[in-house]
């Protein structure tokens, strides 16, 4: 290898199939006699199921079942709380909630046979708000909910419709504020959005005459639904092999066990392979949107303008159940006391039952509703003490030797870096341009957070085949994030080789472990786990080689992708290695597991937005974007990793908007649902800070989730600062903004 090859541009592995159209996704897979699945679902956000009459559906030639929450085992499901039945079975709680499924010959049969099943409900009370939730008179939505079990619960009974509870703080938070000169109280409100990936849910089971279970699913973590199905069904877990398929996007919307286990009682009642592939209508009314979200935020401040005290809540909306997130919490609710050394914090993040959709993780869990608020409130207050935005955040943002104010330890924090750097790049301290309309008023905003990384394992197995090339076994799913291009050149680089010497081998469950995809954890995790496997390769090849020069080991230096005789000449390449192995690979295995880091990534954003005081309409002119990182494994996936995650924070405030009305999804299609195009993409500018440590293979840090947290406050912010209209509760709406000017112009 005559350079490096963490730092390479390298294009994606599976780049050429995915824009060939090689790739095979889950609605791809087309098997012999295969049926196709369908469900009805809830028309009512809260009823009893009276009665459900199949008779007319059954007797439909090419009907070939029918299942019901009857035909169920009586166990709740989930990714950690065990709250929602697979299918309803006494009552519904959203609307969509899945009622019954078919399996019939074709699709149009199947949504014919939906159309005669009757099903006989009694409306019930229903609430759609999570303050109005926890209220006493609000009806209970889960009556059973101390009994439901789970892992890391955080539960508390006692509050109404509450599903969790999590609580951070540090020192004294009551002396905090009998100490602060001045207080501040805000109070915001956030919206649902969905991650309007490209893909929608698909899934194909088939049962042998075995009773093997096949599955290929568009999923974030082949290996849990293995687990799910087999402790539902009480089936051993090696009679199930989740199969490698391409996903098509998933930003966290991906997860959860009840489609596999509907998906298992069609085929076993069938004797057939079953398909389902949801409409993109369905995707939006029933699947794993953002929270929606209450947040109150008080504040004490010295008159020099320090952070003193620092109380913040949070009511995240949950939805009907809590089976879909990968933890019952939200890790947004630790950013509430945002990226500031405020010896004082008191932090609460609640998630509440509501009759909505049930609510899944969306890049940055959480996080993006929390900084919506605390960087809104932030500029708030540095206007109310005369303070500029960005000194303001100088003055107290966290530093060596500070700890978060959750109270957890911190090492190599580059907030300040990153806030200096980001007012360089946007030229903050000069003065805003002029529009040359009159109508167009401009204005710059600001905002800043930080970013943790999931805990998590992996493992890995890298082969050398009979010929000389390198195989690396991986049962990761690369969702879109350039995983399997990560494995590629970590492991050339250990071994010293040219990357396309390394082959990616996906797998299923047949393959080594993984815990899935989530929280950013990737290059943290999955690539240490290859550097591992890497590194144990080369002892493997350096045994081989001692014992074919018949010295010890420690003889033998891997250098360059070739085993070295130290003191002399001799070197044995990867093909020679090989064919001393009688056409047998070579294996080595890699394993790691570890919990979150200490160390945390920074990033801060400026934004230049324009403002119609005409129409209201808001356009984003530029975004500079600063984010602390050691060094870049492929700059290309980098930057594409921080554009993504812009972009989509871009649609948060602007344009996204999963609008609900009396508990139905409105906004059926990507026609009503919008999200931004190349037209609405304004020009970004990027600088990376030079950060000392890093928790990936040679001292990487993470790049996934960093970005879209901090556009919205900036936009916001902007917004202000443009016009004087400030934006409390999302999304931003020119006729609100318009509202709001007419009613600063009256007397």
């Amino acid at each position: 290898m005559a350079r490096p090859v963490i730092g390479r541009p390298l294009p994606r592995v599976e780049g050429k199939g995915k824009v060939t159209g090689s790739c095979l996704y889950s609605a791809d897979v087309i098997l012999p006699d295969a049926l196709w699945v369908g469900f009805l679902r809830s028309p009512y956000p809260h009823a009893k199921i009276l009665h459900i009459d199949t008779g007319r559906a059954r007797r439909l030639p090419g009907v070939k079942a029918i299942v019901t929450g009857k035909d169920v085992i009586p166990r709740l499901e989930g990714c950690t709380l065990l709250d929602k039945p697979v299918m309803a079975t006494d009552r519904v709680r959203y609307v969509g909630e899945k009622v019954a499924g078919i399996a019939a010959v074709d699709k149009e049969l199947v949504e014919e046979a939906l159309g005669l099943i009757a099903v006989e409900y009694e409306e019930l009370p229903a609430v759609f708000d999570p303050i109005e939730a926890m209220k006493p008179e609000s009806p209970l939505l889960h009556p059973d909910y101390s009994a439901y079990k789970g892992i890391n619960l955080n539960k508390e009974p006692s509050l109404r419709n509450v599903r969790s509870v999590e609580r951070a703080s540090k020192g004294d938070i009551a002396q905090g504020f009998v100490e602060s000169d001045l207080i501040f109280e805000n109070r915001f409100e956030t919206h649902r959005v969905h991650q309007a990936f490209i893909e929608p849910r698909a899934a194909v089971l088939e049962i042998d005459n075995l009773g093997r279970v096949a599955i290929w699913q568009c999923h974030q973590s082949p290996f849990s639904i293995r687990k799910w199905l087999a402790n539902h069904r009480d089936i051993p877990e090696e009679m199930i092999t989740v199969h490698s398929v391409a996903t098509g996007g998933s930003f966290g919307g991906k997860q959860g066990p009840e489609d596999v286990i509907c998906l298992y009682y069609l085929a076993k009642a069938t004797g057939k392979p079953v398909k389902y592939v949801e409409s993109y209508s369905e995707e939006l009314m029933d699947g794993q949107p953002r929270h929606s979200a209450v947040i109150t935020l008080r504040t004490g401040v010295k008159k020099d303008g320090r952070l003193w005290a620092w109380d913040g809540k949070i009511f995240y909306n949950g939805g009907a159940y809590g089976a879909r997130t990968p933890r019952n919490g939200m890790n947004g609710t630790f950013m509430l006391a945002g990226s500031y050394r405020t010896p004082h914090t008191s932090i609460t993040g609640y998630i509440v039952y509501t009759n909505q959709v049930p609510a899944g993780y969306f890049r940055g869990p959480g996080e993006v509703q929390t900084l919506f608020a605390v960087e809104s409130h932030m500029d708030m207050m540095a206007e109310k003490l005369g303070l500029d935005p960005l000194e303001f955040r100088l003055k107290n943002v966290l530093r060596e030797g500070d700890t978060k104010p959750t109270d957890e330890p911190l090492r190599d924090p580059r907030g300040i870096d990153v806030l200096k750097r980001v007012g360089q790049i946007s030229g903050w301290r000069r003065a805003k341009p002029r529009s040359s309309r009159p109508n167009i008023l401009i204005g710059r905003g600001l905002a800043m957070g930080d970013r943790h990384i999931a805990p998590g394992q992996s493992n890995a197995e890298l082969f050398l085949e009979a010929d000389g090339s390198l195989r690396l076994a991986t049962s990761v799913r690369d969702v879109g994030v350039g995983a399997y291009t990560m494995h590629r050149q970590v492991a050339a680089e250990v071994l010293g080789v040219e990357p396309e010497l390394v082959g990616i081998d996906p797998m299923g469950t047949e393959g080594p472990y993984d815990d899935g995809v989530r929280g950013a954890k990737g290059t943290h995790i999955e690539g240490q786990a290859v550097h591992r496997a890497a590194t144990s390769m080369i002892e493997v090849l350096r045994r081989k080689a001692a014992e074919y020069w018949k010295v010890s080991e420690e003889e033998v230096r891997w250098e360059k992708g070739c085993a070295r005789l130290k003191g002399g000449k001799k070197v044995l390449t990867l093909p020679e290695l090989a064919r001393m192995s009688n056409g047998q690979s070579l294996r080595a295995f890699g394993h790691y597991e570890a919990e979150t880091p200490e160390i945390y990534s920074f990033q801060s954003l400026a934004a230049d937005v324009e403002v119609d005081v005409e129409t209201g309409h808001v356009k984003v002119r530029h975004l500079y974007f600063v984010y602390d990182q050691t060094k870049v494994i492929n700059p290309i996936i980098h930057q594409g990793q921080i554009d993504g995650a812009v972009i989509q924070g871009l649609g948060f405030p602007l344009m996204e908007h999963l609008v609900v009305e009396d508990g139905r999804v409105t906004t059926l299609s990507l026609g009503d649902y919008k999200i931004p195009t190349i037209t609405d993409i304004p020009r970004l500018t990027t600088s990376l800070v030079k950060a000392k440590e890093g928790f990936g293979p040679f001292g990487t840090k993470s790049v996934a989730e960093c970005g879209i947290s901090v556009v919205t406050p900036a936009i916001v912010n902007a917004i202000y600062d443009a016009t004087g209209v400030r934006i409390t509760k999302l999304p931003v709406k020119p006729e609100e903004i318009l509202r709001a000017l007419r009613n600063k112009m009256l007397p």
